[in-house]
């Protein structure tokens, strides 16, 4: 055990023990109570990032998370915390290991004065409310425990993949632990041998006896990163598979045996027969809700269901508690000999945009298809909500890994900054941002942010003048939004700012922008208001039934 002379502080422990984790870049805004991490931070190389303001902040450290396994925003008490919340509530929802590092009053101050940032005399409020979203959360309120309240909270955030909160009061971020000791928790529970061993039995029994399987690929595999160990078990079965919405872009969409995106009724007529109409669905980590269901109607029978999530595996009526898809996919890998392999069906149908030529002006389907031929490799594809959110379901991308949307917390905003925070965590490859109109007014100017950290996104705006998801359900006035000059915000934001109407327009737009490498790129892509995706007009149809 080091002396106190060479102990680190507890700030400076936080620092270290992220920057071991790979996150070398910290996204939020220095406000007075969390400034003194930032100044450790900047001081030990850590790259604090001044974002525009601390939504933008999170969904960045969202998009850094979801590429490098790990992410952290820093912000300040009361009103920086606060500010946060609507981003953690995404993180939440879609399962992402996010780390909130909020500032707080420090220790000798809580004596009940009235501190500024309090949203009410109540100075633990932003800590209870915090608990609500963020599953696991410490108050580093004892230097001595403060090692190992970290060192817990990190692991369980990353092995989980759910956000954690640490309050940490400002005269702790300074101060040097006497004597560090561990924390005092109950044991956890650990899932027998036997229960793990049954469960996979029971699965490859059941895959055995079907004569049609296919995976329903969600994402639980693109959070866990499985994408290519998904495509080699369906090369060694030759099952075929579709993918959620939630989990578009796990797999390489490319390879033979991925046929698109299954949704219920949003669903291409074709695929959606073929999936209802196989004798086993293999549920790799699918969200049953209702945006992966298409407004609940998708029609798959339970007793032809095997499922993998997070929290166990169901086998048609029969669950197994706590056998979770990391641990059944290392299993099935062990035993993969045990699968006989199927004849794959010839001429399996697809959902992928077909090529359009003669459109006069942009449409979505227009948009669908000239990004999927659009995209490299190397290129992070990030999109938001709405309308960007149902044309891209259509676009065939390249890579395990490439696609990152917020699409069952649907909170706009998302895309503008988590695609910088993205790209700095691969540090490689160039963001392609799909951003409605409505939610580019929300995040947009924080394109700012990218350019001064040296990240080019390539931005379409889809400029459908209002909200096109709303109108889908239910349209009016109450959907019309400003109309913005988007192209003339990268004059303001350092970006260069192209307005088309035109397929023609927009090829040559994108044609420019990816010569250009080094410059940020805004794109307006100008869209009829009534232009709805087929996937989106469906979904639409769907809720407005279910909300009457």
């Amino acid at each position: 055990m080091p002396n106190k002379k060479t102990r680190l502080s507890v700030g400076e422990y936080l620092i270290e023990a992220l920057s071991k984790k790979g996150v070398d870049h910290i996204f939020g805004v220095p406000g007075d109570f969390i400034l003194g991490l930032h100044v450790i931070g900047d001081e030990r190389g850590t790259r604090m990032v001044n974002c525009t303001r601390e939504e933008a902040a999170t969904y960045a450290a969202d998009g850094f998370a979801r590429e490098k396994g790990l992410g952290a925003v820093a912000v300040t008490y009361g009103v920086g915390i606060l500010a946060t919340m609507a981003a953690v509530g995404s993180a939440n929802a879609e399962r992402v290991p996010l780390v909130v590092i909020g500032g707080a009053p420090g220790l000798a101050e809580r004596d009940g004065r009235r501190i500024h940032h309090m949203p009410s005399a109540d100075m633990d409020s932003p800590y209870r409310m915090m608990q609500e979203i963020a599953p696991y959360c410490v108050l580093l309120d004892d230097p001595d425990e403060a090692y190992d309240q970290i060192d817990w909270l990190l692991l369980h955030v990353q092995e989980d993949l759910l956000p954690g909160y640490i309050e940490l009061p400002r005269d702790l971020i300074g101060a040097v632990p006497e004597h560090p000791r561990p924390v005092t928790r109950p044991a956890e529970t650990l899932v027998p041998a036997s229960r793990l061993s049954a469960a996979a039995d029971d699965v490859i029994t059941r895959i055995n006896a079907a004569k049609r399987p296919i995976m329903w690929v969600g994402h639980g595999a693109r959070s866990l990163q499985y994408g290519d160990r998904v495509l080699a078990f369906a090369e060694a079965t030759g099952i075929p598979m579709v993918e959620s919405v939630m989990g578009k872009g796990a797999v390489d969409e490319t390879h033979p045996l991925v046929m698109g995106v299954y949704v219920g009724a949003g669903s291409t007529p074709e695929l959606r027969e073929y999936v209802e109409s196989v004798d086993l669905v293999i549920e790799v980590g699918v969200n049953i809700n209702d945006i992966t269901t298409g407004a609940f109607t998708s029609n798959i029978a339970p007793e032809n269901r095997i499922h993998f999530s997070a929290t166990g595996t169901s086998v048609e009526h029969r669950f197994y508690e706590g056998v979770d898809l990391a641990g059944m996919a290392h299993v099935l890998e062990r035993r993969i000999d045990e699968i006989k392999p199927n004849k794959v069906p010839k001429n399996l149908p697809h959902a992928w945009a077909g090529e359009v030529t003669d459109s006069d002006r942009i449409t979505t389907d227009v948009v669908a298809d000239r990004l999927q031929r659009f995209v490299e490799k190397s290129d992070i594809v990030v999109c938001d909500v709405g309308v960007g959110a149902h044309l891209s379901m259509d676009a065939r991308l390249n890579r395990s890994g490439q696609f990152h949307i917020a699409r069952l917390y649907v909170g706009m905003g998302f895309a503008v900054p988590a695609s910088y925070g993205a790209a700095l965590a691969r540090g490689k490859g160039r963001p392609v941002v799909l951003v409605g109109d409505g939610s580019f007014q929300m995040t947009g100017f924080d394109l700012s942010t990218a350019v001064r950290e040296g990240v080019a996104p390539i931005v379409l705006v889809l400029d459908n003048h209002g909200y096109g998801a709303e109108r889908s359900i239910h349209d009016g006035d109450f959907n019309d939004i400003a109309q913005w000059d988007y192209a003339a915000v990268g004059a303001v934001v350092g970006a260069i700012g192209i307005q088309v109407h035109t397929p023609e327009q927009l090829d040559e737009a994108l044609a420019r922008a990816r010569k250009d490498r080094d410059t940020a790129y805004i794109i307006q892509v100008d869209l009829d208001k009534l232009d709805v995706p087929r996937g989106l007009k469906a979904l639409g149809e769907g809720l407005a039934d279910l909300m009457g």
